[in-house]
């Protein structure tokens, strides 16, 4: 018959105290069960563990050579048990924890938002904070440690690559929309926006990259009359009548956008991959919690973003 542990931690404290109303005492049981438990102890193990020939007269309770064997065997399981007890401790404690997540606004604003009102809501003991950075503030900061997560985009064929050190998982795929101003003929063609005046981005990105390779299959030459940095500006010109433009989809949804519409034709600039980076050794229980619900979000928003199409996101 199977020795039951308990048993054993019950005769390592009647070994410890000496007798079996102290042993009670620490215990927080009576004497009585306490003595049960020695009984059923002796039965499993089949042998005595109590010399009951040196009991009474206020002696204390003396163990057989079998019962003293034991009760060291139970101290090691006590010991066992309570470096078992530290690592479950240890470990709960690391569940939780401030998890830094870097990124840029459009994915802060829809993803990493929706991200940490549901961790609030189902893990309250991960703290998400949140700060908007460019792309290399983030990945500087992620290789000092200042970040625990960064938002970023799949790299281009031509960029740089990512340090050997940080791990990319993506996210969702981000359609790039054509934009025009909302006054344009709904019956413009896609020759005459490629061909007509632009507003774009002033630098390299993505979304102007993807627009480039649509011109050159195309056989046109881009008309790119203006140019800004921030997607509020570039989306403020083509509402005023400047050009065209190429805004992914994220930015449209969280950026107000009057006067403008999704041109619904056939011109398909592709989507980028929007990607979350973090440091091959350094992502522990709470930012890897963090990453889950950010990918369960990002597909949601994907999910949300695909069912509809470009003729229905207008302003």
């Amino acid at each position: 018959m199977a020795m039951d542990p308990n048993r054993l931690l019950v005769l390592r404290a009647v070994a410890r105290t000496g007798g079996v109303k102290p042993a009670a005492r620490a215990l927080h049981l009576t004497p009585s069960g306490v003595s049960q438990h020695l009984s059923k102890l002796e039965a499993e193990a089949g042998v005595a563990l109590v010399d009951r020939t040196r009991r009474g007269g206020g002696r204390s309770l003396v163990l057989t050579p079998a019962g003293r064997a034991l009760a060291d065997q139970a101290e090691q399981l006590a010991a066992a048990l309570a470096s078992a007890q530290r690592r479950v401790d240890l470990y709960k404690e690391q569940q939780g924890g401030t998890v830094r997540i870097g990124g840029y606004a459009s994915v802060l604003n829809q993803v990493v938002a929706h991200t940490v009102v549901s961790l609030a809501l189902t893990d309250a003991d991960v703290d998400p904070r949140i700060f908007e950075v460019d792309e290399e503030e983030g990945l500087r900061q992620l290789a000092k440690g200042e970040l625990d997560l960064l938002i970023s985009e799949r790299p281009q064929p031509d960029d740089p690559p990512r340090p050997r050190t940080l791990v990319e998982t993506d996210l969702m795929r981000d359609p790039f929309r054509i934009v025009v101003p909302a006054s344009w003929s709904a019956d413009v063609g896609a020759d005459d926006i490629l061909g007509g005046p632009w507003v774009l981005s002033s630098g390299h990105s993505p979304s102007r990259q993807a627009l480039e390779r649509v011109a050159t299959a195309h056989g046109v030459s881009l008309d790119v009359r203006h140019t800004a940095v921030q997607s509020g500006t570039m989306l403020a010109l083509i509402a005023a009548g400047l050009g065209a433009g190429i805004i992914p989809q994220l930015t449209l949804t969280h950026l107000e956008h009057g006067q403008v519409r999704v041109h619904p034709g056939p011109l398909d600039p592709g989507s980028r991959t929007i990607t979350v980076l973090h440091h091959r050794d350094r992502l522990q229980a709470a930012p890897e919690r963090a990453l889950v619900e950010l990918r369960r979000q990002a597909s949601t928003e994907e999910q949300v973003i695909h069912a509809g199409s470009p003729s229905t996101e207008s302003s």
